[in-house]
This record gives C-alpha cells, sequence and structure tokens, in this order.
C-alpha cells in the first residue's frame, strides 16, 4: 500500500522537530492509584454533606449537595426516592470510614464513594464520573486555573495551559529561571505528592507586549485530585506561569 504524503511543509516538520526537542519532561510512574479513605472535611470540600436519616423509611447514611442546605427534619425526593434527614454529620461514628475509588467505566473515569459502617457493611453513596466531580469541586474552591486548563479526566487527570502563540522553542540552558524553577517543582510535586504523573514545559520565549509565551501539560491521578492540598497545590503552580 502506497504511503500518504505528509501535508507538512519541510519548515513545519523542522519546526515541529525543533518543538519536540525543546519539550522539558518530567515525569514519575508506577501503579495509578485508584482507591483511598477520605476525611469527612474532604467530602465537604468536594460539595457534599454527609446524612444520617432514613432513605425509603429505612436507616441509611447517603450525601446530599451541600448547596442545598439540608437540616434535621427536611424530607425530601431525589431521582424518585424519598429521603428524611435525622441529623447532618459533624464526624464520623468511630470506626466508620470513607473510600473513595476511581475506575475506568464505559470510556470515561467514574469516581465512586463508598460509607463503611464500623460493622463492616458497606453502602455506595455516588457514583458520578469524575470530570463532573472535579469542575465542580475546583468551581466551589474558586480554583481558576484548574478549571481553565482541565482537558479530560480517566484514572488520570491532564491539564493544558497554554499562553501566547508558538515559535521556536528555547533550549534549556537559555530558560529564564522562571521557567526552570517550573520545572523544579513540577518534578517535586509528582515525587513527594502525586506518586506518579508526568509534567511538561516548552517555552517559546516573550511576545512584543513582553508577556512569555509556553505550553504546559500535567498529567496526574484522578484519585490525588481530590485531595485538597494537591489541587491547591497545582492551582498555585499553574498561577505562578502567569
Amino acid at each position: 500500500m502506497k504511503k500518504k504524503a505528509s501535508k507538512l511543509t519541510a519548515e513545519e516538520l523542522a519546526a515541529r522537530h525543533q518543538q519536540a526537542l525543546h519539550t522539558y519532561v518530567r515525569e514519575v510512574w508506577g501503579p495509578i492509584p485508584q482507591e483511598t479513605e477520605v476525611k469527612l472535611k474532604s467530602l465537604k470540600a468536594w460539595g457534599f454533606d454527609l446524612i444520617q436519616g432514613l432513605r425509603e423509611g429505612e436507616p441509611a447514611v447517603f450525601v446530599a449537595d451541600a448547596a442545598d442546605g439540608r437540616e434535621a427534619g427536611d424530607v425530601y425526593e431525589e431521582r424518585g426516592e424519598r429521603f428524611e434527614v435525622r441529623e447532618v454529620l459533624g464526624e464520623l461514628p468511630k470506626g466508620a470510614r470513607l473510600i473513595v475509588r476511581v475506575t475506568q467505566e464505559e470510556r470515561r473515569g467514574v469516581a465512586r464513594l463508598y460509607y463503611r459502617e464500623p460493622s463492616g457493611e458497606v453502602t455506595e453513596l455516588f457514583a458520578l464520573p469524575a470530570a463532573e466531580l472535579l469542575l465542580a469541586y475546583f468551581k466551589k474552591r474558586g480554583w481558576g486555573k484548574l478549571l481553565e486548563a482541565f482537558h479530560s479526566s480517566g484514572l488520570t487527570t491532564e491539564f493544558i495551559q497554554s499562553r501566547g502563540t508558538s515559535g521556536k522553542a528555547w533550549p534549556f540552558e537559555a530558560l529564564p529561571p522562571k521557567m526552570r524553577r517550573a520545572l523544579r517543582e513540577g518534578a517535586a510535586t509528582l515525587k513527594k505528592r502525586a506518586g506518579v504523573g508526568r509534567f511538561t514545559l516548552v517555552y517559546f520565549g516573550k511576545n512584543k507586549d513582553g508577556d512569555d509565551r509556553y505550553v504546559v501539560t500535567w498529567l496526574l491521578p484522578t484519585i490525588r485530585l481530590l485531595d485538597v492540598s494537591l489541587a491547591e497545590h497545582v492551582e498555585g503552580l499553574l498561577a505562578a506561569l502567569d
């Protein structure tokens, strides 16, 4: 079979080659974490309240959107089920656990939250597309950079932040201090906080107004981003590039 010729010109191919050689990568790999135990404050940070009450007349623990402001005594219907609020839990009962698990289902990431009773009985509290949970969580926390850079979410979540037009990529030796610092902090974040993942940076110099032109990408375990401290840290790293 005859191969199709590239539609790129020789100059365009050379530019691609030059950019590829000067895109700097930091990565750490191993098993991608898919399950972790979380604290009640993490659930609240995602925008949910943990409630003890009745579900279809039976004692149950369930979650509600914190924005709805559910209180003891409230009765409401959701997705065809009747809920009665007995208590909005301020702390977990001794021995109880909240467990979040991220899986790949039907071509997308899904986050599932489970409540494990002190007795060991497990109840699934919700199953949401990971992207839906992350975007709502970022919005609630006011993390504009993570919202703007969000690209896709499965077992890992990708962020792409770019500024200005591309051009001739700079060699490492010529990178300004801010960009070298971004590479160091990217590597440290992967090693010390995320455990696994990938960070890339390509720098094109400044535009006529003196603004940096660059493209930065992050690939991080979705489940790690549900940790407020890590997500907030990455938000800060993205903001520092502007």
